[in-house]
């Protein structure tokens, strides 16, 4: 296998792994030919999501979108799952980049979709904590 196709199916199986992670059924779908539907499928909202990992220095990312989209029948929400990775002296692979490391992208049909589709949040509140990085969720009334 090339480091190449290494670096996408690491990338693909992290997907699916940080889906699950965060309640979401989701799985790597096969490479099928010309019945390739994309790279991870996901229930988002009740709906059915195709995915596209991409591992690379750059993209264009509205050729990629639209080729997804195209993929996956056309009527299913796509998004394509950006971990840009560039050459850097002292490394046989490419490494993420510092910043936003993955990015995902979507069409504003699809955002707007999934805007409309969430799971409503009830009365929760949520509040930065003082520790960097933290997140507390209480109910209106615990507050």
């Amino acid at each position: 296998m090339s480091k190449a196709k290494a670096q996408g199916t690491s990338h693909e199986s992290w997907i699916v792994k940080a889906l699950t992670a965060l309640g979401l059924t989701a799985r790597r779908l096969a490479e099928g030919g010309s019945e390739d539907e994309g790279d991870v499928e996901a229930f988002i909202s009740g709906r059915r999501w195709v995915l596209e990992g991409k591992a690379c220095q750059t993209l264009n990312v509205q050729a990629i979108l639209g080729k997804a989209r195209k993929k996956a029948g056309g009527n299913t929400p796509v998004a394509v799952v950006w971990k840009r990775l560039v050459r850097v002296p002292g490394y046989k692979v490419r490494q993420p980049i510092e910043g936003e490391r993955i990015v995902v992208i979507l069409s504003w049909d699809d955002f707007e979709s999934l805007v409309r589709n969430a799971q409503p949040q009830g009365n929760t509140v949520y509040a930065v904590g003082e520790e960097s990085g933290t997140i507390k969720s209480t109910t209106t009334e615990e507050q």
